[in-house]
């Protein structure tokens, strides 16, 4: 009888050493846990982010094509004029004229060539376009805004074929 309590007893050390306890697979599946969630975490945001930079970028990018069709127009033009409510300007060259406007209430940037229909050059992230003339300058800010993100943008551009008179 001695020798089968020795044996059993002999089994049951061995199976302590070989295997793992119940607390110690708790400990180590609460560790994959956490670092699974801190992983799934720093994904999440590094996705916003990404998200938000992108948008950033594609606001600035919007913000810089409309500045430069603004200012190609402005460059060969011979004069310029406010509209009344200073909302556009209207540029005239030699073969005719070219509008831009901004829409308060729709948010838009909007643009038409002389005989032409009018076009949309931003569509719904404007805030702001403020235009100015003084002589053969003219100064134009752009304030953007899309969700959290906005761009601002504000030229000065001389005419050079500008002519005092209109």
């Amino acid at each position: 009888m001695r020798k089968q309590y020795a044996k059993i007893r002999t089994l049951g050390r061995n199976r302590r050493a070989a295997g793992l306890m119940l607390i110690e697979l708790v400990i180590a599946f609460s560790a994959a846990c956490i670092v699974f969630f801190a992983m799934a975490i720093i994904m999440v945001f590094g996705q916003r982010s990404l998200n938000r930079g992108l948008q950033q970028a594609n606001l600035q990018r919007d913000a810089s094509y409309a500045n430069l069709k603004i200012k190609q127009s402005i460059k060969g033009a011979t004069q310029a004029q406010l509209d009344m409510d200073g909302n556009g300007v209207t540029i005239y060259h030699g073969a005719g004229w070219i509008r831009f406007w901004f829409l308060p209430g729709q948010k838009d940037l909007r643009y038409q060539l002389d005989g032409e229909d009018e076009q949309t050059l931003l569509d719904g992230v404007v805030e702001q376009a403020d235009f100015n003339v003084d002589g053969s300058k003219v100064i134009v800010g752009l304030e953007l805004l899309d969700g959290n993100c906005e761009a601002r943008f504000v030229s000065t551009t001389m005419m050079r074929n500008y002519s005092a008179g209109l």
